[in-house]
């Protein structure tokens, strides 16, 4: 056995083609490194090529020309794609809240924007669309009875940002929220207040309790309206609360005629009470004048009576009975003998007048 440090080194065999060529393919004398990438990349085609049957292409200048053209092209084409692909449109009543990573970058307002792909992402939140959640279920009242009660709770995104990050689930959380208030808000109230007459009452409370709550979560929601539906106690009970319901239906409605009754009669009374009153005062002031005005007359006359007592007496007495006479129409007069009384009827001589005086117009009239 012979030393391999003996043993001759054979660059040159038989067969190899080129005697100068040393193992790893380089002629002697040419410097040697690693190939070059053209000629790697070219050799590996055409070898690919060889594959299929085509045969080795031969390298070629005008072939690395059009490779590297359609490479730069392509490049391009992507490089056009992506930024196009970049664009978004944020509409009107839309707010959009823009993540990098998945992280929280700002909030854009409508219009067209722009974003890096596989970046930043956007997302889209209806700002101006009323959603409305439906609540119901048995609830147990003050007085502890058990009813059927349902609303509805009308509410907006106001804020995007606090909407999509600061709960999970918001829609869920808002309903929850709803039917915890609702609860209490029930369980404060009379079964009577739920089901006649206090149904806005109980929904403006309930408005009220949600938005305390939606405040601690920050969740980006505004409250616009909470309606009262329905309110219903069990089926098997439900013939005794129609009867008390019809009851109190009657005695509002008995209470809303008796208050018609007094709004009507109320006001005549008054009215005729002030007639009277303004009736009583101007008689009060017409005594008053006619008092004043006898105890003018009176001392106007008094300085004729007491030059003249006669004359006085005789013009009173006449002025007296002329007043008086004025209104009668039968007169009897006595003699001083008293046997024979004098009977005057004014009346028929008055009617008599009358006639005589309408003949002659009547007469002249036929002329």
């Amino acid at each position: 056995m012979q030393d391999i440090t003996t043993m001759p080194m054979v660059w040159n065999e038989p067969g190899s083609g080129d005697k100068n060529q040393n193992p790893w393919g380089k002629r002697n004398g040419e410097p040697e490194g690693p190939p070059d990438l053209d000629q790697v990349f070219n050799d590996l085609k055409r070898r690919v090529r060889g594959l299929f049957g085509k045969g080795p292409t031969p390298p070629s200048t005008s072939n690395n020309l059009n490779v590297q053209k359609l490479i730069l092209i392509a490049f391009g084409i992507c490089i056009a794609l992506y930024l196009s692909f970049g664009f978004y449109t944020v509409a009107s009543y839309e707010q959009g809240v823009l993540t990098r990573f998945g992280k929280y970058e700002r909030t854009v307002n409508s219009g067209l924007h722009w974003l890096p792909l596989f970046m930043d992402d956007v997302q889209r939140v209806n700002t101006e669309n009323i959603k409305s959640s439906r609540n119901s279920g048995w609830m147990l009242t003050k007085d502890e009875n058990i009813i059927l009660v349902e609303m509805e709770v009308q509410y907006r995104v106001v804020d995007a940002e606090k909407y999509l990050f600061n709960v999970a689930s918001p829609d869920a959380v808002l309903s929850q929220a709803a039917d915890s208030a609702i609860r209490q808000v029930i369980g404060d109230s009379t079964t009577d207040d739920v089901l006649t007459n206090k149904k806005q009452q109980i929904a403006e409370a309930v408005k009220d309790q949600l938005v305390d709550i939606l405040t601690l979560y920050d969740a980006g929601f505004h409250i616009e309206t909470v309606n009262f539906r329905d309110a219903r106690p069990p089926d098997d009970v439900k013939d005794a609360f129609d009867d008390v319901t019809k009851s109190r239906e009657d005695r509002e409605r008995l209470k809303h005629q008796a208050e018609a009754y007094t709004n009507t009669v109320l006001p005549e009374a008054e009215g005729a009470a002030q007639k009277i009153l303004s009736e009583a005062e101007g008689y009060k002031e017409r005594v008053i004048l006619d008092a004043m005005g006898e105890a003018q007359r009176f001392n106007l006359i008094l300085p004729g009576y007491l030059r003249a007592p006669q004359v006085t007496k005789t013009r009173m007495y006449m002025d007296a009975m002329e007043e008086v006479l004025s209104k009668t129409t039968k007169i009897i007069v006595s003699n001083s003998s008293g046997n024979n009384m004098i009977y005057i009827p004014l009346d028929k001589i008055m009617e008599n007048n009358k006639v005589v005086t309408s003949v002659p117009n009547s007469n002249m009239e036929a002329r």
